[in-house]
């Protein structure tokens, strides 16, 4: 494959304009080839979710090619209750990867989406390596070093991502990211940034009841999860090169 680059045009915010003739190709050639149907909600969901109709706020950037096409997009998905903006998904077209262009959309909308009013925490759900990475199509140690580069800490405890409709399941095998904390809930646990448990499971119940309409009593699965996000008054913020030492939970994917 080519590393040549390819010229962005322009950064389109979605959430700002949303263009349905750029959110369905969007979806189509970049979101649904990048990830599998589990992972990804629905197209219907996502249209409303853009145009402020949906459960979560969701925020979403493309780039556009020459031509107009959709080269790549970022999308980001705000609980304002729990202070939370969630960075859900950053594609980029499969035959133009590694090209800069998920860093120029990380990094215009960094200055937008993480000085939103009330968002303390920026997390992302990314592929745990130990997990995934014998899975075709997937690269997540090069996905890790550009977040790396980006400035992400990993938390110490592993995620599972919800069900994100009726005909999806769980996926194991995640870590989360933090890409912004804000210094009212980033606290220093041991000589180590932490950062509080009860945002972080505050947060995970709401994404649980809002793609799964979830709520206590739990299953043992998220039962256990949230146990080990709230066990202790914080958790730590890791360099990126320390994901090994986040303890694995049970349940490979399928």
């Amino acid at each position: 494959m080519s590393s040549a680059p390819v010229e962005v045009v322009a950064l389109r915010d979605l959430d700002v304009d949303p263009d349905v003739e750029l959110i369905q190709p969007f979806y189509r050639d970049v979101l649904a080839v990048s990830f599998s149907p589990d992972e990804l909600g629905d197209l219907d969901a996502f249209v409303a979710g853009v145009r402020g109709e949906g459960v979560a706020q969701v925020l979403a950037s493309v780039a556009l090619g020459r031509d107009g096409d959709v080269l790549g997009g970022i999308v980001g998905e705000v609980y304002a209750p729990e202070g939370v903006l969630l960075l859900a998904y950053l594609a980029v077209r499969p035959d133009i990867r590694g090209r800069g262009i998920g860093t120029m959309l990380m990094e215009h909308v960094a200055p937008r989406w993480y000085t939103r009013p009330g968002v303390r925490v920026a997390l992302a759900e990314v592929h745990d390596p130990r997990r995934w990475s014998g899975v075709v199509g997937e690269d997540p140690l090069s996905r890790l070093r550009l977040y790396e580069r980006l400035g992400a800490r990993v938390l110490g405890v592993p995620f599972i991502q919800p069900a994100l409709g009726p005909d999806r399941a769980r996926v194991p095998g995640f870590l989360l990211l933090a890409f912004h904390v804000d210094p009212s809930v980033e606290v220093e646990h041991d000589g180590e940034s932490a950062v509080r448990s009860d945002l972080v499971g505050r947060f995970v119940r709401r994404y649980y009841e809002t793609a799964e309409g979830i709520t206590a009593p739990y299953d043992f699965q998220l039962g256990e999860l949230l146990r080990r996000i709230e066990d202790h008054a914080t958790i730590r913020l890791l360099p990126l090169a320390e994901y090994e030492s986040v303890e694995l939970l049970p349940g490979p994917p399928e």
